[in-house]
């Protein structure tokens, strides 16, 4: 298939997202290209509003260059409060052509703003100086994207990204570097990926390339992008469309469900869960903590959406799900010190925050008696 490259100059680049994401910690992203020639066939971008007016079937043919997308960057961010920022996107062959993730790494150096990148291309670690500048002076954090070692699954679903191998040997360089990495390991293909022998062959191998994490996530199913997905699992295997239709309640005229049952989602998760303490890796990635007092209240709201996730790997009733997710968005989000709240008031400052029952306040008191958590070691300047 050709690809085309439109280049254009964007109106914006930076969305600000309402709540920081509890599993890649990131309060805001910024991409300089729309559409993407691995073209894998699970890729949730295709069944989203990603592609705005575009044909779904451009998606890996049609790449759209955001041309001014350093310029734009610099100036909206410039604006805001540091947080993290999840930027840039090594796809080939556009940013070996236009280096434009390059040029926005140059930007969050400059402003010195803490980075978060998802990515699934090795051409990534060419910018190994960048990544360690801004190490150094804040933090970065990336994900290795991958859905499984199994080439006979990549064949089926990704035949045109990055080999997996390239990808595990830039996690030990910028391991090596001492920079924070770990496997998003996602989608988790249901019947063909999701087994302990799968699911251990990464993490063994997370563990032996220097990753320090595993974020796993299962298959979504929406519009155009799921009736990719199960074309190709058909052609993987004929009955694996059928189950898969099952599974995910597919109804003429309407489609799939988003994602997979609760119970299926939380069974997989403690299987993961598993896997990893045998490995000794966390099942979660380790959030950014800015230095100081307003560094606990990020801390706090971690150890929140941590319960929040352990509720849901547990089916826990979803108002107590709820509640703890309401919590630590208050706390997140907070201008004042929880810690001054808590040493001027007690925990009865602490029940007075919007969305804070007792029993959360209860533990929040607990956790700010404990002197790991006060003065933790993931505290950076």
């Amino acid at each position: 298939m050709k690809l085309e490259f439109q280049e254009y100059q964007a109106r914006k680049i930076l969305n600000v997202h309402k709540h920081v994401d509890a599993w890649f910690w990131d309060k805001y992203s910024a991409h300089p290209y729309i559409g993407c020639r691995s073209g894998c066939e699970f890729c949730y971008l295709r069944g989203g509003f990603y592609l705005g007016k575009r044909l779904p079937e451009t998606f890996d043919t049609l790449i759209q260059v955001k041309t001014n997308a350093a310029e734009l960057l610099r100036h909206e961010l410039n604006r805001l409060p540091r947080d993290v920022i999840a930027c840039g996107d090594w796809q080939e062959p556009a940013e070996t052509h236009y280096q434009l993730s390059r040029e926005m790494l140059k930007v969050v150096n400059e402003l010195e703003f803490p980075l978060l990148i998802i990515e699934r291309s090795p051409l990534l670690v060419r910018d190994l100086d960048l990544l360690c500048e801004i190490n150094q002076k804040v933090w970065v954090g990336v994900v290795i994207s991958l859905s499984s070692l199994d080439q006979r699954l990549k064949a089926a679903f990704e035949p045109r990204s990055p080999g997996t191998q390239r990808r595990m040997a830039a996690m030990e360089k910028l391991a090596g570097k001492g920079i924070l990495v770990g496997a998003g390991l996602m989608p988790i293909l249901p019947h063909v990926g999701d087994d302990v022998a799968h699911l251990e062959e990464v993490v063994r191998a997370v563990k032996d390339f220097g990753g320090s994490f595993i974020l796993a996530g299962g298959l979504s199913m929406a519009g155009i992008q799921a009736e990719r997905t199960l074309h190709a699992g058909a052609r993987l295997d004929v009955q694996l469309e059928s189950r898969w239709k099952k599974m995910y309640n597919w109804q003429p005229g309407r489609g799939a469900e988003y994602s997979p049952p609760r119970d299926y989602t939380a069974q997989l998760g403690k299987r993961v869960r598993e896997i990893c303490a045998r490995y000794d890796l966390p099942d979660r990635m380790p959030r950014f903590i800015p230095e100081g007092k307003m560094g606990v209240n990020k801390r706090i709201a971690e150890l929140l959406f941590l319960k929040t996730y352990q509720l849901e790997i547990e089916q826990a009733e979803l108002r107590q799900i709820w509640a703890y997710r309401k919590a630590a968005w208050t706390v997140d989000e907070m201008k004042d010190s929880i810690v001054d709240i808590y040493q001027f008031v007690g925990e009865a400052g602490i029940r007075s925050l919007p969305d804070i029952g007792n029993r959360i306040a209860s533990e929040i008191g607990m956790w700010l008696n404990e002197p790991e958590v006060l003065h933790q070691k993931r505290i950076v300047h």
